[in-house]
């Protein structure tokens, strides 16, 4: 698998709990992304697999049991974002 890094301004987007001043908040990673043939990664370990990757390999992400119940009835694999399957 090749992996290039991606420009300076290609920082990582995932949103993160976190707390300021004002209380609970988020804020987006920022660690460098680096890119491969099927999707990219960060310093920090978030990643994301391309949706025709995902299309090939049967599974696509699902924000919760009820949309992956729904992809399961197409006959795909609902998948969380951390990896795991539902």
């Amino acid at each position: 698998m090749t992996e290039a890094s991606g420009d300076e301004e290609d920082r990582c987007g995932w949103l993160l709990e976190a707390h300021d001043e004002d209380g609970p908040t988020t804020r987006e990673c920022g660690a460098a992304l680096h890119f491969t043939e099927t999707g990219y990664h960060c310093d920090r370990g978030h990643s994301h697999t391309y949706a025709e990757v995902r299309h090939a390999q049967g599974w696509d992400y699902a924000h919760d049991e009820i949309e992956a119940s729904r992809l399961g009835q197409a006959g795909v694999i609902g998948v969380r974002m951390d990896g795991h399957p539902f």
